[in-house]
């Protein structure tokens, strides 16, 4: 009896535990996300780094004039999808987003990653909050 609930113990854990990957398995996994959804931007950049002690998953996207905001939703949506699975939490999602047009200035989406991920994932967080107090654009 007593060697049986070691047992239980480790095939419980198996079943109930999330699975994880790694910084670089996720990077992997970006193109074929975005390759699913024809409507999805065209990626130029996947970068996995840390800044200042913190860990930072980096996109760059072209993104066409006439669906600007649904792409960049589209991509820190999908960052939000894929991060819930990693082995340690990213700290910030920085997207770079370069428009197809000239005239027009790339520029710089900056989210911290937990709270975008309550508003995409987990549906904890309002629309108007996650914009106020978890987003950040500038210009380039």
């Amino acid at each position: 009896m007593v060697k049986i609930i070691p047992i239980m113990l480790f095939f419980i854990g198996i079943c109930l535990g999330k699975t994880q990957f790694t910084d670089r398995q996720i990077a992997i996994m970006v193109p074929k996300y975005f390759a699913r959804d024809h409507h999805s931007p065209k990626i130029t950049r996947t970068r996995v780094y840390a800044e200042n002690g913190k860990k930072v998953f980096h996109l760059e996207i072209k993104v066409n004039r006439n669906r600007f905001e649904g792409e960049i939703d589209y991509t820190i949506g999908a960052m939000a999808s894929l991060c819930q699975y990693t082995n340690r939490p990213f700290d910030k999602f920085v997207v770079i987003i370069h428009p197809e047009g000239r005239n027009v200035k790339a520029e710089i989406l900056e989210a911290k990653a937990r709270c975008t991920i309550d508003y995409f994932v987990n549906k904890k967080v309002k629309y108007d909050r996650w914009v106020k107090k978890c987003t950040e654009i500038k210009k380039l």
